[in-house]
């Protein structure tokens, strides 16, 4: 029995789809607390890199939007970082952050 053209295809497409990311991501869990301007949620951070992290939340954001961000993982003194929300989906958002100042 052969395989479908069309899934030989998608599977030759997804084994040759290059990352688009410049840092390479890590795995992480553990909660993260962030804020917009009217509101602090808590959410969980699925992975991260050093220019993004994806947080797993419930809340509601759109593209665009800013957020301050503890970030759990960061060894550094002050680990606040501004970001922006880059794409959401339904387990949560991705969010680009800005560079250290």
């Amino acid at each position: 029995m052969s395989t479908h053209p069309k899934k030989k295809i998608k599977e030759k497409a997804a084994k040759t789809k290059k990352e688009l990311r410049k840092k390479p991501r890590k795995q992480f869990k553990g909660s993260i607390f962030y804020a917009t301007e009217q509101q602090l949620y808590e959410g969980e951070v699925k992975n991260y890199s050093a220019s993004g992290v994806f947080v797993k939340t419930m809340g509601k954001f759109f593209v665009g939007q800013a957020l301050n961000l503890a970030l759990p993982y960061s060894k550094a003194k002050n680990s606040k970082r501004l970001g922006e929300v880059v794409w959401q989906n339904r387990e949560g958002v991705g969010v680009k952050l800005k560079s250290k100042t």
